[in-house]
């Protein structure tokens, strides 16, 4: 995708010093250093979290992956991170009717 990057960057004159992606050796070492310094000052706590699970797909839902009834403006299909009707921040455990959307795809 590189080339595709850089075409947009030239076309808006926006210069970069290094293009770099997730894959890389030193994104790799940045992410460890930063979890690190996080681990190592104690700012990471642990809680239980309510999770919706697909027993079709076998896995636990990502918000993405789930839509349902806004529990605010009955708006359906609300999706599991916002809903675009009324533009409340929802949950996906939140929605009523809450279903998976790669078994129940939207359309």
């Amino acid at each position: 995708y590189h080339a595709i990057h850089k075409e947009v960057y030239d076309w808006f004159n926006i210069s970069f010093d290094k293009f770099g992606r997730t894959s890389t050796p030193e994104q790799t070492e940045v992410c460890q250093s930063i979890f690190k310094k996080i681990f190592d000052n104690k700012w990471l706590s642990e809680r239980t979290e309510a999770q919706l699970y697909c027993d079709t797909c076998e896995r636990f839902l990502a918000d993405r992956l789930v839509e349902g009834t806004c529990p605010h403006c009955e708006y359906d299909p609300a999706r599991g991170d916002q809903c675009d009707n009324c533009g409340k921040v929802l949950g996906p455990i939140e929605l009523k009717n809450p279903r998976c959307k790669v078994v129940n795809p939207p359309g």
